[in-house]
């Protein structure tokens, strides 16, 4: 039996719930010699799950490093188990429609997956959003439901079907350099110079869990951000900070960052 309590201090006290079912399910696979899955995680709790296995002897292999995705699923396995990929249990659906009178955006798709079908967001993977088309990568269970069940997104009639995974697209990077200047690195002033809002409407999005970095939940509208840190703002996007550009003669930091916004 594996005891990860000691691990904890390399990690934030939001984290512990999931350190603490993740620990439960590598003794499970220890004592019972049978491998298990996890539903989808997101880069940081696969990294976290996988720094839990590593001190054992057993196994542990991410969709992620088969399929190019954002989210995957987690094998947990005994030393004697060879990796077959049919395991991660997970299923792609090609979305179609008429893009001469739509366009489908992922909010819209993931909307009706969790607002109307009443979906674990766990259970559904990354969305690809195209012209005409998107792909989802859904639990291989909920296959049969949601191809029988969806047949309008938004104002749009569409059609479902499972194709194979080797076909999945990858994502089209539509991010755009920005370079930009704050006077601090506090994540309020970040959030409000990305959005272009006021400070106090970015301490509200913070507060009110619409803000998280590198995955994580935040709520310390003065937390201080370093280069490379990842913030995803609900209902907006994300952004990237890339480079420290160093300061102006006022004291400014001028940074370049990766930024995605909905549209």
């Amino acid at each position: 039996m594996v005891n990860h309590k000691q691990l904890y201090q390399h990690f934030y006290p939001e984290e512990y719930p999931f350190i603490e079912k993740m620990s439960d399910m590598i003794n499970r696979v220890d004592s019972h010699y049978l491998l298990e899955v996890t539903d989808f995680l997101n880069p940081r709790e696969i990294t976290i799950l996988k720094s839990l296995v590593a001190p054992t002897d057993l196994k542990v292999f991410s969709s992620t490093d088969y399929y190019p995705s954002e989210y995957g699923r987690v094998i947990v396995a005994p030393d004697y188990y060879d990796l077959d990929e049919a395991d991660f249990q997970i299923a792609l659906v090609e979305i179609t429609y008429q893009a001469k009178f739509n366009q489908l955006t992922h909010g819209q798709i993931l909307g009706t997956l969790i607002n109307e079908l009443g979906i674990k967001r766990s259970l559904l993977g990354d969305i690809f959003v195209e012209t005409g088309y998107a792909q989802l990568m859904i639990n291989r269970q909920l296959l049969d439901y949601v191809l029988t069940t969806i047949s309008k997104i938004a104002r749009a009639s569409v059609s479902l079907k499972e194709i194979p995974l080797n076909q999945l697209i990858k994502s089209s990077n539509d991010a755009q350099l920005v370079d930009i200047m704050v006077s601090s690195l506090r994540l309020d002033r970040l959030v409000a110079t990305v959005l272009k809002k006021s400070r106090a409407q970015a301490m509200t999005l913070i507060e009110t869990d619409k803000v998280k970095v590198n995955y994580r939940q935040v709520h310390k509208v003065a937390d201080h951000l370093a280069i490379g840190d990842m913030v995803s703002i609900r209902g907006y996007g994300r952004f990237t900070l890339l480079t420290d550009n160093g300061l102006t003669k006022n004291g400014k930091y001028k940074l370049t960052l990766s930024k995605m916004m909905h549209k």
